[in-house]
């Protein structure tokens, strides 16, 4: 079954071999939300929303036949996720799953509690699954950033991001995966981020001052960075790349983890130190992680939120018999 992977551009020509009998399915993932910086003297605001999937089958296209897409951006530090969509009648988002599907993007955080993930109810599709929500910020001055939420995915809702403790020099919750939440930070030391498509491990969290590791191929979270204890705090690990969809042209596509928080520090002024930064989300359609809190005496420097993962379109259809297919 030949597989398409959208990342870019604002139509798709329809292939040689696709007659108005083909049935072809559609997959839409919104843009993930990005992590917010680290805040000063006050919670760590919440990871950011992964976006939602929605899926549906379209008929009635034949090859040449011009269809309409748009694919959501990944949020940046601060930004909600933008809405993907495609539709196979004009150029304007879909109403109808007839004519295509569509899927929000993740949202931003607005405070401590983590920014939602994108809505299934303001989806298009016969098939409409949530993001994850971003993880919760706690306590105050040099916690560590939440993770940030998975993409919705075949699985089912997107997982959240894992929550911050509420002491100083906190290490930075864990980004979701999409078969499992990320853990919360307890201690200084990164959480781990939650289990990929095939609960395969996500990225294990640092030590103290140690940045956390990059989710899995297979979207697991990413894991969470160190907090620092006379030393800057640890960046949080990037959320791993989706990749239950082989693509026909090469690699694969799909649901991805969250970044995960960086590190919180307290470190004297003069030490010139700084919190860690949190995690890219993962392609496609992943929280980024927030950043590590400042201390509260405001000198050091903050660590900046990580950036949701792009949006895709992914499209699958079968070939009558007696046709091939063929990518250039």
């Amino acid at each position: 079954m030949p597989t398409l992977k959208l990342t870019s551009g604002t139509t798709w020509i329809v292939p040689s071999g696709i007659t108005p009998t083909t049935v072809i399915t559609v997959i839409c993932i919104g843009g993930g939300a990005g992590g917010i910086n680290g805040t000063l003297a006050q919670t760590p605001f919440g990871g950011g929303g992964g976006g939602a999937f929605s899926s549906t089958t379209i008929t009635g296209l034949t090859a040449g036949n011009t269809v309409f897409t748009s694919i959501g951006a990944g949020g940046a530090t601060g930004s909600s996720g933008g809405t993907t969509w495609l539709n196979k009648t004009s150029n304007f988002a879909p109403t109808l799953s007839t004519d295509g599907a569509l899927a929000k993007g993740g949202t931003a955080a607005l405070g401590p509690t983590g920014g939602p993930g994108g809505a299934d109810v303001s989806g298009v599709g016969t098939v409409r699954v949530s993001g994850g929500a971003g993880g919760t910020g706690n306590g105050a001055n040099s916690s560590g950033g939440p993770g940030g939420g998975s993409a919705g995915s075949a699985l089912g809702v997107g997982r959240v991001g894992g929550d911050t403790n509420s002491g100083s020099d906190g290490g930075g919750g864990g980004g979701g995966g999409v078969s499992s939440v990320g853990s919360a930070a307890s201690t200084s030391s990164g959480a781990n981020g939650g289990t990929g498509f095939t609960s395969n491990a996500g990225g294990t969290g640092g030590a103290s001052g140690v940045a956390g590791n990059a989710g899995t191929t297979g979207a697991g979270g990413g894991g969470g960075g160190g907090g620092g204890i006379a030393s800057s705090g640890a960046n949080g690990g990037a959320g791993g790349a989706g990749a239950e969809y082989f693509v026909t042209a090469g690699g694969n596509a799909g649901a991805g983890g969250g970044g995960a928080g960086g590190g919180g520090s307290s470190a004297a002024p003069s030490l010139g130190l700084s919190s860690g930064n949190g995690g890219n989300g993962g392609d496609f359609g992943a929280g980024g992680g927030s950043g590590g809190g400042l201390d509260n005496n405001g000198t050091n420097i903050q660590g900046n939120g990580g950036a949701g993962g792009a949006g895709v379109i992914i499209i699958k259809y079968e070939l009558a018999s007696g046709n091939f297919f063929m990518m250039f």
